[in-house]
């Protein structure tokens, strides 16, 4: 039988060392897969983030043949009100994944600008041509400077966007300026 006295304190036990080693090990362990969970974790999340990232670059052709689209107008006493071109625009993809660009299309006063709506999947650093539709009314829509141009964009993760990119469509302003003239009907 063991006596117990009641004027003192229990004595503490300290756990053996083997089992302090133990916890500490596991201690590691926990802090070690946690952070590995972590970087896997942030790895698939900027995995997610670069699937979704779109950067395309807009150009307007201005090659030998750009001038040789259509050309047309509305003609009201004797006068073109509205002047219409098809012009080539190249559409590149600056991203780092394919993408479908699939619509086109810059509106303001007296100036509209639009691309058929069709499927264009772009691989990264590639490019496509695309015909764009130019509307001018003449009273009002020149001089046509430096357009920022709204694509409809489906990612390779099939998540729709609108993406902006900025067109350079000054190389238009004089043929629209001789159409608006009646010269190119």
């Amino acid at each position: 039988m063991s006596v117990i006295d009641l004027d003192r304190a229990p004595a503490v036990r300290s756990k053996p060392a083997r089992r302090r080693v133990g916890t500490a090990l596991a201690a590691v362990m926990i802090f070690v897969a946690g952070g590995a969970g972590t970087s896997v974790w942030g790895r698939w999340q900027a995995d997610r983030a670069r699937s979704s990232e779109v950067s395309v670059l807009l150009l307007a052709d201005t090659g030998p043949q750009a001038n040789d689209a259509g050309v047309g107008g509305v003609v009201a006493g004797g006068k073109v009100v509205d002047a219409s071109l098809t012009r080539r625009v190249t559409l590149v993809n600056a991203g780092p994944l394919p993408v479908d660009v699939h619509g086109l299309r810059f509106v303001r006063a007296g100036l509209t600008v639009r691309a058929a709506e069709e499927r264009r999947w772009i691989k990264h650093g590639q490019a496509v041509q695309a015909d764009a539709d130019i509307r001018v009314v003449c009273a009002r829509g020149l001089p046509i400077g430096r357009l920022s141009v709204e694509l409809a964009v489906r990612t390779y993760d099939d998540r729709e966007r609108t993406a902006t990119a900025v067109l350079d469509a000054r190389e238009w302003n004089e043929q629209a300026r001789v159409a608006c003239a009646g010269d190119l009907l």
